[in-house]
């Protein structure tokens, strides 16, 4: 990968391969099962090398197994360690995102199954506008929605959606298998 982040660098500098190919990925899953007795699939070992085009923003539990396999207690110690100037812009975990404490102008990106991908934009006051959807027929772009907290693996609650100034009443999906990411846009 160009411009590769450095925990991928560390990773295959720890496994001693270029995870070019599927074997790779069957040795580094198995090399963290030895080294820390937690399992990475290799799937998602894949996804985090860029292998499957079905990107997911990783887990801290996850994130945490692979700072263990780089001989760190948990994923804040390695991004201290690592420096502010380090690139791991693909790994930006988020289990559970509090509305009240981003910043007005921030934008993310929320995803569930089947297919549905939203882009929104923080107006503040656990206000946020849609700018783009992937696979929705309820929520529309230009509807706010307010959202109070947003977790991965929980339902996908908005309390009021407004569109054209008009109040539509509150918003539940994710029922069954919750989100499956959020994701800051950076």
């Amino acid at each position: 990968m160009a411009n590769e982040n450095e925990i991928l660098q560390r990773l295959k500098a720890k496994v001693g391969l270029d995870m070019a190919k599927s074997s790779d990925f069957d040795t580094l899953s198995q090399a963290i099962i030895d080294a820390t007795r937690e399992n990475l699939s290799v799937n998602t070992l894949k996804r985090l090398f860029g292998f499957k085009t079905d990107k997911v923003v990783p887990r801290l539990s996850t994130m945490d197994i692979i700072a263990q396999y780089l001989g760190y207690p948990d994923y804040d110690s390695l991004i201290k360690d690592l420096g502010d100037d380090a690139d791991i812009s693909l790994f930006t975990p988020i289990d559970c995102l509090e509305v009240k404490q981003l910043e007005k102008g921030t934008q993310i990106r929320v995803s569930y199954d089947p297919n549905r991908v939203f882009f929104l934009t923080y107006l503040g006051e656990c206000q946020f506008i849609v700018n783009d959807i992937e696979g929705s027929k309820n929520i529309r772009k230009g509807d706010l929605l307010t959202i109070t907290q947003l977790a991965v693996g929980h339902r996908f609650v908005v309390a009021h959606v407004v569109r054209d100034g008009m109040d539509l009443g509150g918003y539940e999906s994710a029922k069954f298998k919750g989100v499956k990411s959020v994701e800051l846009i950076l």
